[in-house]
């Protein structure tokens, strides 16, 4: 799979997504929560707001894709849908970035998320 990603851009129809994709398209789990870790809740908000509203279109998009043989663009389509999930942590639950009494930066990494854009 050839899963380049970071400001490669976005299937069409997608475009209003893309100004998101150099910060929130990160590749792995650690990059993700670490985005989200030093963004400010402002901008967590902008981007859960814009890519909720349009997360049925991302996975009717994506589903008939299988996971481990993206196209490079579905593939960077993906991160921000999986950037989606953990930015939603910071909305729904502690309304600020990080954890409530949590220390950042931390030594706490994610060695492995789920293959292949874990």
């Amino acid at each position: 799979m050839n899963v380049a990603v970071n400001g490669r851009g976005l299937p069409a129809g997608f475009e209003d997504l893309e100004k998101y994709v150099a910060y929130w398209g990160e590749k792995t789990s650690q990059e993700r929560w670490q985005r989200r870790s030093a963004a400010s809740m402002e901008d967590i908000r902008a981007f859960y707001d814009d890519v909720l509203g349009r997360a049925d279109d991302i996975i009717t998009y994506l589903d008939p894709y299988p996971l481990d043989d993206l196209p490079e663009e579905a593939a960077q389509l993906s991160c921000l849908l999986f950037a989606l999930v953990n930015c939603s942590m910071a909305v729904e639950l502690h309304g600020e970035p990080r954890a409530i009494f949590s220390p950042f930066p931390h030594g706490v990494r994610i060695l492995k998320g789920v293959s292949p854009l874990g």
